[in-house]
């Protein structure tokens, strides 16, 4: 991955009494204000839900960690945020295993559905194979990049 940018903070817009600016400092405290915020609202207009999040890992005979998923929970949904299998480990049915567990575990809490995204330069025939829709597409700027939304029902 390139280095990323540093984002500057820019000159204020004001809007009435208010002022719109990229902010300055760590992120982490702002994002937890921002997700606050944000599930409040979901609550109220929606009702209330149960957010989990958990983590299935493929580990070698030493422990180390060579794949996983980080998966969420909410609103009767799951959803694979990051997967990731080390490439040497790559066709050898880890990544099938881990989308059965992902969809049992998932069925467990209650999930009527899984969704996910990747690539084109990813994985979308596989999930394809599994079941898998895409139910949304973006073009990502270069005409070889797309990023495709993918869902099956539990």
């Amino acid at each position: 991955m390139a280095p990323r940018k540093r984002i500057v903070p820019s000159k204020p817009v004001k809007v009435g009494t208010y002022r719109v600016a990229i902010e300055a400092g760590p992120v982490g405290p702002l994002k937890k204000a921002i997700g606050k915020g944000l599930g409040d609202f979901n609550v109220a207009a929606a009702g209330p839900y149960e957010y989990t999040q958990f983590v299935i890992g493929v580990r070698d005979a030493k422990g180390a960690l060579r794949g996983g998923f980080l998966m969420e929970l909410y609103y009767e949904s799951a959803f694979l945020k990051w997967a990731w299998v080390d490439e040497k480990l790559r066709r050898k049915s880890l990544g099938r295993t881990l989308m059965a567990v992902a969809e049992d575990e998932s069925r467990k809490h209650g999930a009527k559905n899984l969704w996910l995204d990747t690539f084109s330069f990813q994985a979308r025939p596989f999930y394809e194979k599994l079941g898998y829709k895409v139910f949304g597409t973006l073009e990502m700027g270069r005409p070889e990049i797309k990023r495709y939304w993918l869902t099956k029902d539990l």
